[in-house]
C-alpha cells in the first residue's frame, strides 16, 4: 500500500515533554514541603508529587522515540543510513550551549558562595565531557543543580542509539521487513539487560558512606548500579521500539485506518496515560525501586511501556495528539530543557539567599510554600525562555542551515526532534 501523507508529524510529542518537564519540577519543589504536617488529602498529593521523577524515564523514552524515528522512516522506505554527522551535530547544537552555561553558572556559583563540594574539579571535568555517570564519585558533576547527572546518561544513549541502527541497517540490507527489525531491537534489549547484570555483579559499590545522608556523592552510592548509563538505554529502547510501531503504522492499511476511524488509536493513547497515572497513585508511597526490573529506578518497564504506547499511538489518533500538544504545552515543551536547567538553581538561589527554610523538608506552612514554588515556576520560565532566545535557538537555527539531507524527517518533524 501507499505510504501515508506525514504532514501531521508526531503529534502528542510536545505534550509528552512538558508533562515529563513538568512532573519534574513539581518532585523538586514537593521535597521542600514537610508532608506529615498537612492535611491528609495534602500528604497524598504530595507524594504523588514527588513521584514526578518519573518524568526523568518520559524524558528517555520520549527521546528514543524522536531520534530513532528518522533512522526508521529511512528503513522501511529502502532509504540510506542518515546521515550520521548531521545528527551528531544537531545533537550537540541542542544540548551543549545551554547545558554548558547552565553548568558555567552553577559552578561559578559554587566556588564564589563557598558551597561544600568535595572533588569539585574532578567531578567539574566530568560534567564538561559528559561522563559524569560512570562513578557515585562524580554522578552530580555539580553540588547545587542535581538534575545535571541525567545529561552524560543521555549523550550515552545518543551514541549507542546509532551505533545500534547501523547494525540493523547491515544486518537486513537485502529485503527489510518490520518483524525483522523489530525482533532484532527486542534482541538488543536483552543484550542490554544482560550487560546491566553484570554492571551489578561487577560493580556494585562498597557500604562505606551509602545513602543520603552523606550528601550527594553517598546518594549517588546509594543510587548506583541502579542508576547506570547501561540500565538507562532500556528506557531509551523502549522509545526506539515505540517509534518502528509509529512509522510501521505510516504504511497505511484498510485495517489501520478503520482503526484509526474507530478511535482506536485514540483509546491506546488515552489507555496508556490513564494507566501511567493510576500506577503512579497506587505506588505513590511504595519504597524506592518498586516493580523494578533489575532494580532500575522509575517502575520500569511497566511505566516506560505505557509511555511507548502513548507515543506510538498520538501520531495516528484524531483528537488525543492535539489534545496532548495544546497551546501551553508545546510552549513549555520548546522551553523543557531550559526549565529542566535552570529551575534548581531557582531553588537553590531562594532556598539560600531568599526563604531560608525553603529547602528538602523545610517548609510547614502551605500557603508560603505554595506562593514561593509559583515564584520558582514564574522565574524558571522567564530564565528559560531567555535561554532558549539567546542561547539554544540561534545555535540551532545554525545548525539545521548546515546541507546535509538524510535525517529522514520533513522540516516540521525536524522540528520536533530536537
Amino acid at each position: 500500500m501507499a505510504e501515508q501523507k506525514t504532514s501531521a508529524t508526531l503529534s502528542g510529542a510536545d505534550g509528552m515533554r512538558a508533562l515529563a518537564c513538568l512532573a519534574v519540577m513539581f518532585h523538586h519543589i514537593s521535597q521542600r514541603l514537610v508532608a506529615q504536617a498537612q492535611p491528609a488529602i495534602v500528604r497524598e498529593i504530595n507524594s504523588f508529587l514527588l513521584l514526578g521523577s518519573t518524568g526523568v524515564s518520559v524524558f528517555f523514552v520520549l527521546s528514543g522515540f524522536l531520534l530513532s524515528y528518522p533512522f526508521w522512516k529511512q528503513f522501511l522506505n529502502d532509504g540510506l543510513f542518515p546521515d550520521i554527522r548531521q545528527y551528531a551535530l544537531r545533537r550537540a547544537a541542542r544540548i551543549m550551549p545551554g547545558y554548558y552555561v547552565s553548568f558555567a553558572v552553577c559552578s561559578l556559583i559554587v566556588l564564589i558562595l563557598g558551597v561544600p563540594s568535595e572533588f569539585f574539579w574532578i567531578r567539574t571535568l566530568s560534567g564538561l565531557t559528559f561522563t559524569a555517570g560512570f562513578n557515585y564519585v562524580t554522578f552530580f558533576p555539580n553540588e547545587i543543580n542535581g538534575p545535571f547527572w541525567s545529561i552524560s546518561f543521555e549523550v550515552f544513549c545518543y551514541v549507542l542509539m546509532p551505533l545500534f541502527m547501523y547494525v540493523m541497517f547491515r544486518l537486513f540490507k537485502g529485503k527489510r521487513t518490520f518483524l525483522k527489525s523489530f525482533i532484532f531491537w527486542i534482541a538488543v534489549a536483552a543484550f542490554i539487560a544482560f550487560l546491566n547484570s553484570l554492571i551489578h555483579i561487577f560493580f556494585t559499590p562498597d557500604g562505606l558512606q551509602r545513602g543520603w545522608q552523606f550528601g550527594l556523592i553517598g546518594g549517588a552510592k546509594y543510587w548506583m548500579p541502579n542508576y547506570n548509563p547501561i540500565g538507562f538505554f532500556e528506557h531509551f529502547a523502549v522509545g526506539i521500539m515505540a517509534a518502528g510501531i509509529a512509522a510501521r503504522l505510516y504504511k497505511s492499511s484498510a485495517a489501520t485506518e478503520r482503526f484509526r476511524k474507530m478511535g482506536g488509536f485514540d483509546f491506546i493513547c488515552a489507555a496508556g496515560l490513564s494507566c501511567s497515572f493510576i500506577l503512579l497513585w497506587l505506588l505513590k508511597n511504595a519504597p524506592e525501586f518498586t516493580l523494578g526490573f533489575q532494580g532500575q529506578p522509575y517502575f520500569f518497564p511497566l511505566y516506560a511501556l505505557f509511555i511507548g504506547a502513548v507515543l506510538a499511538a498520538a501520531p495516528h489518533s484524531n483528537v488525543m495528539g492535539k489534545i496532548l500538544d495544546n497551546r501551553f504545552f508545546r510552549f513549555t515543551a520548546k522551553l523543557s530543557f531550559g526549565l529542566y536547567l535552570w529551575h534548581c538553581v531557582v531553588i537553590h538561589f531562594i532556598g539560600n539567599v531568599m526563604v531560608k527554610n525553603y529547602h528538602v523538608m523545610g517548609m510547614t506552612d502551605l500557603k508560603s510554600w505554595a506562593l514561593i514554588s509559583l515564584a520558582v515556576f514564574t522565574i524558571s520560565y522567564v530564565i528559560a525562555a531567555l535561554s532558549y532566545k539567546f542561547i539554544e535557538k540561534p545555535v540551532l537555527d545554525r545548525a539545521h542551515k548546515k546541507k546535509g539531507i538524510g535525517t529522514g524527517l520533513s522540516a516540521s518533524e525536524q522540528v520536533k526532534a530536537i
